[in-house]
């Protein structure tokens, strides 16, 4: 749960994103009660991290090879967000983690505070890795093994730290078999190769292993070009959908959102095959970039043309909402600008 400044910008036209999944939201009352819930926590919590966190990600990375040991990464924001706030207070506080989370893990925490402040050099790291983690809310949680190399996402659990080291040790398993997978692929070749890195990429979620491991699965790609793994069909365009983001985020981060536009052209000139979902998956992306109401304009023919591909889909469905919300909001302000001239006259 949480947000960043990408999730505070998406409010603006009445849409959060958080996680992998998207969420109309137009009620301030809502929105209000949140705020209050945040900073009644804040007040009562204590600040994560500390005692047994580091800062450093490349020292914990060297420390998680010293003691055999993988990486729990933790993207927060420890004084504003309120869930962040409650999974510290609930979990990472408490004497059963501070006990047996560190025997497995190497804890870092990645801090993105309002008040507090960080050293530079922590602060660019910090930001370095939210645009590689492509981390858009807060808290989240990403289990790594001691290269830095992510295996599991996961944020705020129920039921105190018993059940969240449960749920942790879970996710570990999934790495164990992963590199079981992978070692034995070590002495195979071809599609028998090919079968071997697809079992292990396949421990993990769909759009993580996309995300995360295009390496791998160009490599089975380039095994097994017959698909018999079904790797192509399942991790092909979500793999480069991922790579998309990222160039997205590198050049978002100009601040103009209209440069955008190109990259999203000639992503889907080089998918020809695409459907009319994954066509506005893409055109969304373009979506987290923007600003109101400075790019208001762009977000209404943006919206358009998404919902003009197909209305039906569940995409085209959010654009249309977002579309009737965007034009709200340009006639709001453009009676503000005939209110404001008409004051200037008097």
């Amino acid at each position: 749960m949480g947000g960043n400044a990408a999730g505070k910008r998406l409010v603006g036209w009445g849409w959060v994103v958080e996680r992998r999944q998207m969420f109309i939201s137009h009620s301030p009352l809502a929105r209000g009660v949140f705020a209050l819930f945040t900073s009644t926590v804040l007040c009562a919590s204590a600040i994560a991290g500390g005692e047994g966190w580091l800062d450093n990600f490349e020292q914990a990375k060297k420390t998680a090879a010293a003691e055999g040991k993988d990486l729990l990464i933790d993207f927060t924001g420890s004084d504003w967000c309120g869930w962040c706030i409650k999974l510290n207070e609930e979990v990472f506080s408490k004497a059963e983690f501070k006990a047996a989370g560190p025997k497995k893990f190497v804890l870092v925490e990645l801090d993105f505070p309002q008040k507090k402040k960080l050293a530079d050099d922590v602060k660019a790291q910090n930001e370095k890795l939210q645009k590689e983690f492509s981390v858009r809310g807060f808290p989240t949680i990403f289990l790594a093994d001691a290269s830095g190399r992510p295996y599991a996402q996961t944020g705020y659990q129920q039921g105190g730290p018993e059940a969240y080291l449960k749920h942790l040790a879970e996710l570990q398993e999934g790495r164990v078999k992963r590199d079981a997978a992978w070692k034995d692929a070590q002495g195979a070749q071809g599609v028998a190769k090919a079968q071997l890195l697809a079992t292990g990429l396949k421990t993990m979620d769909e759009d993580f292993a996309a995300k995360f491991y295009k390496t791998v699965v160009d490599e089975i790609i380039a095994l097994d070009p017959k698909d018999e793994t079904g790797v192509v069909s399942a991790f092909g365009f979500k793999s480069d959908m991922a790579a998309l983001q990222q160039s997205l985020g590198e050049a978002g981060g100009k601040g103009d959102a209209s440069a955008l536009r190109p990259v999203v052209d000639k992503f889907l000139a080089d998918h020809p095959k695409a459907t009319a979902e994954q066509k506005q998956t893409a055109l969304m992306g373009i979506l987290s970039f923007c600003q109101p109401p400075k790019d208001n304009l762009l977000v209404k023919n943006l919206m358009a043309e998404v919902e003009k591909i197909d209305a039906k889909t569940e995409m085209g469905q959010r654009a249309g909402q977002i579309l009737k919300r965007v034009e709200q909001m340009i006639t709001e302000e453009a009676a503000k600008g005939s209110k404001a001239k008409g004051d200037d006259r008097k």
